[in-house]
């Protein structure tokens, strides 16, 4: 047997490995070889799993894990992120009864904490950061329409000059007219036509949500668009005559993802790349159903090749919709 054959063989063993510590202390561990980081690791676990509890049947159940010890650290990393311990042993006991890669594993700690954890609301307002060694920052919190109307006031060659001249009064500080588009289906159009629109959000593709009411008190510019989007059907396709998407594309790729569709990104449509789903150099053709709102990070990550291994995930589009579907899926 190989040291390596060695190593896994122990480390594999993760819930033997954590019952072993009990009794010894971090000086007793590092005089065996572990480093300390290594040895206040295996403590933690040990008086997670062996200590006293107010959990003790969930304790007991997790006890049962066949996972291996860099599992176990990885599961403790997500449980500490839980503001209560009962949140926390809900955590550990499907985490450790979990059957799956240690990836696929994390995948689902991380919608558990977000399941369990409270989303904290932004409060509105005005904040400053002040660094002794570096520039400040004025951080604004508001209404995602207000928002995004300030940031299309100003320039994006020179996003910081502008602001300067717009709060020292060298520039028109009125609300931008912004040519964006409003994604509105038939029914909601229906309710909002009929007085029905405070109960209505409505999604922008420059990132921001208003009301539909927001919408018929907003003054848009002469070139804005509020385009109806059907749930199956997508005019206009350019097949494999053009590998760039026409303005009109574009503007439905945005209409039905108003921001980038990758897990967790909010990157606004409007600043978004076209993305083909099936990539143009593999056959991919310029139609509507095969292209997409993608940010530029996430468009260059996006795993191309379906002959390669998969590395990063890739959008496809699943049941209608465009979604991020993960290397293991």
């Amino acid at each position: 047997m190989t040291a390596l054959d060695a190593y896994l063989n122990a480390v594999n063993a993760g819930m033997d490995i954590v019952a072993a510590v009990q009794g010894l202390s971090d000086r007793e561990l590092i005089a065996r070889g572990a480093s300390d980081i290594a040895a206040r690791d295996l403590l933690r676990l040990c008086d997670t799993y062996f200590g006293r509890c107010g959990f003790a049947a969930k304790q007991r159940a997790a006890r049962q894990t066949r996972h291996s010890l860099d599992v176990l650290l990885l599961i403790e990393k997500y449980a500490l992120r839980l503001p209560t311990q009962r949140d926390a042993w809900t955590l550990r006991t499907e985490l450790c009864a979990f059957r799956g890669s240690a990836t696929a594993l994390e995948k689902r700690a991380r919608a558990l904490v977000r399941e369990l954890r409270p989303r904290r609301t932004p409060e509105k307002g005005v904040r400053i950061t002040r660094r002794s060694g570096g520039p400040w920052s004025l951080t604004i919190t508001g209404d995602s329409a207000d928002v995004a109307d300030m940031h299309a006031a100003l320039d994006a060659n020179k996003p910081l000059e502008s602001a300067k001249e717009l709060f020292f009064g060298k520039a028109d500080a009125t609300r931008a007219t912004v040519t964006t588009q409003v994604v509105l289906t038939l029914d909601e159009l229906d309710r909002i036509v009929d007085g029905g629109g405070e109960e209505i959000t409505l999604q922008l593709t420059n990132g921001a949500r208003i009301t539909g009411a927001e919408l018929v008190a907003r003054t848009l510019s002469d070139h804005g668009y509020v385009t109806l989007v059907h749930p199956h059907e997508g005019p206009v396709n350019l097949y494999r005559t053009s590998r760039v998407a026409n303005d009109k594309q574009r503007l439905m790729a945005a209409a039905v993802n108003p921001v980038c569709p990758w897990e967790s990104c909010n990157y606004p449509a409007d600043k978004c790349q076209i993305h083909h789903l099936k990539a143009w150099k593999h056959g991919g053709e310029t139609n509507a159903a095969n292209l997409a709102t993608c940010c530029p990070y996430h468009n260059g990550v996006n795993d191309d090749d379906p002959n390669a291994p998969p590395r990063r995930g890739r959008l496809a589009r699943v049941r209608g919709q465009v979604r991020w579907v993960p290397p293991w899926g």
